[in-house]
C-alpha cells in the first residue's frame, strides 16, 4: 500500500510516495529487538561505536536482531546505526536508509532506569539527515509492548490513538524536558527552567522527543551539541506529524547533520508561539 504525503514541517515542500509496509516491517523489529534485549546482559562489550562510547552487550544484542529482521524480510535497504558500519540489506538496490539507535538510552537501561527505547527512521537512501526526509518512523519503548509509529504527512499514533501536542502555548504553563548530562547550564537554561512550570531530564532523546509528541510533556530543549541523528530523527518527525515544530536554538530551521557523529542542538516544542518564547528566554535569560 502506498500513500502520497506533502512534508508538513514547513522548511520542504516535497511530494513523495510512503510505503505504508514500513510500519508493519518497524513493528516487526521492534518486537524482535524489545525480546532480545530483555534476554541479554548489560555487561561491557569492550568495543566503542564511532562516537567514542562504550557499547554495552545488549546494544550489539538489539543491532543484531534489528539487522535479522531486515535479512529475513527481504528489504532492500542500507543501515546506519549507531553501534555499527554502515550494511546493505537485500540484493535489490536499496531506495532507503534507515537511522537506527538499537538502545537510545543505555545508560539508562544499563542500571534498570525504563527510560530508554528502539529509535528508528525511515529516510531517502541519499537524503540529508534531517527530520523533514523522514518517511516512516517509530520510537519504541523497550519495556512497553506497543511504540509510537509515524508517517510522513499522515500522523502519529500508539495503536489506534492518534498522537497530539499538548495545547499548551506559553513558558510559564510549560511542562518540559532539559538534557543535561555532561552540561553545565548557561544563564539562559537556567532562566528557562527557573521559568516553566516543571523541568524533567531523561537522558534518552528519542523518548522525551515522543513525550512531546503525546503531549505529556510540552517541550524538549537540548543545547549541549552532542544530539547525534539517529536518537532524535525518528522523535522529531513525530513532534512534527503530531502538531509541533522542531528548530535550532536561534528559532531557525534544524540544520542536517551530515552523519552520524555530527553533533546537534535543537529545541522541540508543542506549538510555534511556544518555540518562539522558549528561543527568546534562552537568548536573553540571565542568572
Amino acid at each position: 500500500m502506498n500513500r502520497v504525503i506533502t512534508n508538513t514541517s514547513g522548511s520542504e515542500n516535497n511530494t513523495r510516495s510512503v510505503d505504508s509496509a514500513w510500519i508493519e516491517r518497524l513493528l516487526t523489529l521492534h518486537q524482535r529487538v524489545r525480546d532480545a534485549v530483555l534476554e541479554s546482559g548489560h555487561e561491557e562489550s569492550g568495543t566503542k561505536n564511532a562516537k567514542g562510547d562504550d557499547v554495552k552487550r545488549f546494544d550489539l544484542t538489539a543491532n543484531n536482531a534489528a539487522v535479522a529482521v531486515l535479512r529475513e524480510l527481504q528489504v532492500p535497504v542500507v543501515v546506519d546505526s549507531e553501534e555499527s558500519v554502515r550494511q546493505k540489506i537485500g540484493s535489490r538496490m536499496p531506495k532507503h536508509r534507515l537511522v537506527l539507535d538499537p538502545v537510545d538510552g543505555s545508560d539508562n537501561w544499563s542500571r534498570g532506569l525504563p527510560l530508554a527505547a528502539l529509535s528508528c527512521a525511515v529516510l531517502p537512501l541519499d537524503a540529508p539527515l534531517h527530520p523533514d526526509w523522514v518517511e516512516a518512523a517509530l520510537v519504541g519503548s523497550l519495556r512497553q509492548d506497543f511504540p509510537l509509529i509515524s508517517l510522513k504527512g499522515s500522523g502519529a499514533w500508539r495503536e489506534k490513538h492518534r498522537l497530539k501536542t499538548s495545547k499548551v502555548h506559553t513558558v510559564t504553563g510549560a511542562m518540559i524536558s532539559v538534557e543535561l548530562n555532561h552540561h553545565s547550564p548557561s544563564p539562559g537554561l537556567s532562566s528557562l527552567m527557573a521559568t516553566v512550570k516543571g523541568v524533567r531530564s531523561y537522558g534518552c532523546a528519542s523518548r522525551a522527543l515522543a513525550l512531546v509528541a503525546e503531549g505529556a510533556t510540552d517541550a524538549h530543549v537540548d543545547v549541549r551539541g552532542r544530539l547525534t541523528a539517529e536518537s532524535y530523527l525518528a522523535g522529531a518527525r513525530m513532534v512534527i506529524e503530531a502538531g509541533g515544530w522542531v528548530v535550532g536554538l536561534d528559532g531557525r530551521p534544524l540544520a542536517a547533520a551530515k552523519n552520524l557523529t555530527d553533533r546537534i542542538r535543537l529545541i522541540a516544542a508543542s506549538s510555534r508561539e511556544l518555540c518562539d518564547e522558549i528561543v527568546d528566554v534562552l537568548s536573553h535569560g540571565k542568572d
